[in-house]
């Protein structure tokens, strides 16, 4: 077995691989969104973006089911490498059929969208072996993971990719590509320093949740029962925060006084900064509070702040500055929140049980934020923003209430 200090440094390798890997990802993500800011693309975009990539998020089981049979690492691997070779391809294509843009554009983000879907479920089996190799480093993973996901992906990537949709596609997709070709060293280099089972070749006696065969009763209380980290909860959690995610900061950003696309860049920048920073106070709320009510302190604060933001925009209306501190302080405790149910999912469940409520935990939340994207077409969120945050409240009231439960003797 590898010494602690081994597996940190693989650890770091693998974090920094994510870091570049991200960056390329966030800036096509921060395109697309700043196009439809621009309205370049339509409000319907973000549906149908939406549906692809959700789609294949709600295939996560199938996902997890075959690729626990490879190396988690490299499948990471693999994944950078493929990007890099899709990204190569949309830039030639671009270079040589400059008059299709618009139809090279549509169908890059369409692949591209495979790659996360890939990679999320991957991460977590990789973060759960190092949660099995060293305890405590799954907590530390998932936080670096988090805040890197905050600072690099919305503090950088998304601004920077809705300011350069405006200048250039071609460049978008060619920072794109060289990203994810460092991912691939990065990541790499880790899977040589510490090398990964595959998850199904874990032995099975050294988990305390196994079985050959899963009866339905156990699947469905896996999905509902399982505490807060019920995929039922995170299907829940994922409409109301994709209703009152991209929607509302859209109409935050139509109340800025600069251009659509750099309001939002501003507003996902803000997110950003609270998401850096939400991730710490994880490891810090675990000090001195149980996991479970590490969670409810994160879930209880949310609540408070969208409440408040909601009656801000009933009585003073369009504060942009009021706005963007609601921004900042929701990353803060989102992210936390993240981390909590990330990590104690991890440290909770074992073998197979694992395996289902991770997957289906991806499943639904995708399914989620498929029904929330919809529903926030459907509603117009960015012209009624109190649409949105009212679904949240109501998400974040259910999810309290099943935590509280949990949290009983």
């Amino acid at each position: 077995m590898a010494s602690p200090e081994i597996i940190q440094r693989a650890r770091r390798w693998m974090v920094s691989g994510l870091v570049v890997s991200i960056i390329g990802t966030r800036l096509v993500e921060g395109g697309s969104d700043g196009a439809v800011a621009q309205e370049l693309l339509p409000l319907l975009w973000i549906g149908v973006l939406a549906t692809i990539s959700k789609g294949l998020g709600f295939a996560a089981p199938i996902t997890a089911r075959v690729l626990s049979r490879y190396n988690p690492a490299a499948v990471l691997v693999a994944s950078d490498l493929a990007e890099t070779l899709l990204s190569a391809l949309a830039l030639a294509a671009l270079l040589v059929f400059p008059g299709h843009t618009p139809a090279i554009l549509v169908v890059y983000l369409a692949l591209a969208a495979v790659f996360p879907a890939v990679t999320d479920v991957v991460e977590e089996f990789y973060a759960q072996q190092l949660a099995h190799l060293a305890p405590g480093q799954a907590l530390s993973f998932n936080t670096a993971v988090y805040s890197v996901l905050g600072f690099i992906g919305l503090v950088v990537g998304m601004p920077v990719g809705s300011f350069v949709s405006g200048q250039s596609i071609v460049l978008l997709i060619a920072l794109n590509m060289a990203f994810s070709a460092l991912g691939v060293c990065f990541r790499f280099v880790s899977s040589r320093t510490v090398v990964t089972a595959p998850f199904a070749d874990q032995d099975a006696s050294e988990f305390s949740a196994t079985g050959a065969q899963m009866s339905l009763r156990r699947f469905v209380s896996d999905l509902v029962h399982s505490g807060p980290a019920s995929p039922a909860v995170e299907f829940v959690t994922s409409i109301g925060r994709n209703l009152a995610g991209i929607f509302v900061y859209l109409w935050i950003a139509s109340t800025m006084p600069w251009s659509p696309a750099t309001s939002l860049a501003i507003v996902v920048a803000c997110f950003g900064i609270g998401a850096t920073v939400g991730p710490f106070l994880a490891p810090l709320a675990r000090r001195f509070l149980s996991a479970r009510a590490s969670v409810l302190l994160a879930l209880y604060a949310a609540l408070a702040l969208v409440v408040l933001f909601a009656c801000c925009v009933l009585v003073v209306g369009a504060a942009w500055p009021i706005a963007l501190a609601y921004v900042v302080a929701m990353g803060v405790v989102m992210r936390m929140r993240d981390v909590l149910i990330t990590t104690l999912r991890q440290e909770s469940f074992r073998g197979r049980q694992f395996t289902t409520i991770m997957s289906w935990s991806f499943a639904l939340s995708s399914f989620g934020a498929l029904v929330g994207s919809w529903a926030g077409v459907a509603f117009h969120v960015p012209q009624n923003p109190v649409v949105g945050l009212a679904a949240l409240a109501v998400a974040l009231v259910v999810t309290i209430s099943v935590v509280t439960r949990a949290s009983r003797p």
